[in-house]
């Protein structure tokens, strides 16, 4: 398909203004977060101390695309279009006898490829990415002596028996301060436990409850193979792994049947999945909803105000589908109705408008 000279000038200004706002963006943030992270940074004793920094700020921004691009979209659009209001270029090809959809046309294709390239990002960057960041982040604790205080999670094995956890390192594949409870009366305290195809843990004590109900230490390991303890690989990999963090397909392949939604975690994987599923279509959004203010034909067209209720409605906007996340995950709602409903109501809103213009 080749492209009209308009067409192509039209992409190139929307693209430019994208890329301008996104480097923008992004470059502040950089400054920011790094004067605030700047004692992590030099305390660390890597030789490779400039490219951890430029992987970590990297990851994050694979992490903050869903955000960044659709604002970009927004920003570019509304620069655009209104540009091209206020010189009149839009009279003059309307003049020549182009519609005005044929003219929005390279907008909506611009929208579908940013909805495409989000759906890339959710399935294949981001998962890899916020794998990364959580390695940066046990790094960073473990160079400051500090500990933040987290959730304590459990896992049930394949034996019967019940693992205790503080926190799993993807990195080094091990679980910290875990307690493997075989029983009420006989409980494992590992300081680090490698889940392997025979599980192995080092610095253990044996805990066993004697004649008078006390919990007594056996015995002390430096290092010890845990031949009975059982570990189903799937299950693991759902326990340490947040709904957030797991890809398109990993959601899609988890998820229950509609009617079958009976625990939050479900609930959690399900929300996600739509969440997923609705969210990449927003950039499709920040370009049609904005059209019809930008292309009106008045001799002062409102540009502040233009700017100003887009920006606060895209930020509304993100806040809603975020307390409908909360509400799908916490079963308040269903996800469904949770996701959908205020996706769909805004989309049908700002969908007839687009489709009302001549």
């Amino acid at each position: 398909m080749i492209l009209k000279t308009w067409e192509r000038y039209f992409i190139f200004q929307t693209l430019k203004t994208f890329f301008l706002f996104i480097f923008c963006f992004y470059t502040l943030f950089v400054l920011i977060d790094y004067t605030t992270h700047l004692n992590y940074f030099h305390s660390s004793n890597s030789s490779f101390q400039w490219k951890t920094v430029f992987l970590y700020y990297l990851f994050d921004f694979v992490k903050h695309i869903e955000i960044l691009i659709p604002f970009a979209v927004l920003i570019s659009t509304v620069k655009t279009l209104t540009n091209l209001n206020v010189h009149n270029e839009l009279v003059a090809l309307l003049a020549s006898g182009l519609k005005l959809k044929r003219l929005l046309l390279p907008f909506i294709l611009l929208g579908l490829f940013f909805t495409f390239l989000l759906y890339v990002n959710t399935e294949i960057l981001l998962p890899n990415a916020l794998k990364e960041l959580k390695t940066f982040s046990l790094a960073k604790a473990s160079a400051s002596n500090k500990k933040s205080a987290k959730p304590i999670l459990h896992l049930s094995l394949e034996d019967g028996s019940t693992l205790i956890f503080q926190d799993y390192n993807s990195s080094e594949q091990h679980f910290t301060d875990s307690y493997w409870v075989r029983s009420i009366d006989d409980i494992y305290r590992i300081k680090f436990l490698y889940p392997k195809a025979i599980p192995e843990g080092h610095f253990v004590d044996h805990l066993i409850r004697d004649h008078e109900g006390r919990l007594m230490n056996r015995a002390s390991f430096d290092k010890i193979t845990l031949n009975e303890m059982r570990f189903n690989k799937q299950t693991l990999f759902d326990s340490i792994t947040s709904a957030e963090e797991q890809s398109f397909s990993d959601l899609q392949a988890k998820l229950p049947a509609f009617s079958e939604i009976k625990s939050e975690k479900q609930a959690q994987l399900v929300t996600n999945f739509y969440y997923k599923l609705a969210m990449p279509w927003l950039c499709l959004l920040t370009v049609i909803a904005p059209i019809p203010f930008c292309v009106r034909f008045t001799r002062h067209l409102p540009l502040f105000m233009i700017y100003a209720w887009s920006i606060f409605g895209l930020v509304a906007f993100y806040i809603v589908m975020n307390s409908g996340l909360i509400l799908g995950e916490r079963q308040v709602v269903l996800p469904a109705i949770a996701i959908f409903v205020p996706f769909g109501l805004v989309l049908g809103i700002f969908g007839l408008r687009y489709l009302r213009l001549k």
